[in-house]
């Protein structure tokens, strides 16, 4: 996967799980750092910019 694309996918799961509670986005990031620690660092991150942006 190019980088390219691993910025789409966190991107993606950013915003599939917006809206969910603090304490479920917390455990998926929990879990997506489980299968791969720089996928959970992304998607935390992506998180963090989609937050961010809607302040």
């Amino acid at each position: 996967m190019t980088e390219d694309q691993r910025q789409v996918l966190f991107e993606n799961t950013a915003r599939a799980i917006d809206g969910a509670s603090q304490a479920t986005i917390e455990r998926h990031i929990f879990n997506c750092t489980q299968a791969d620690p720089a996928y959970g660092e992304g998607v935390r991150k992506a998180i963090e910019a989609l937050q961010a942006s809607k302040a």
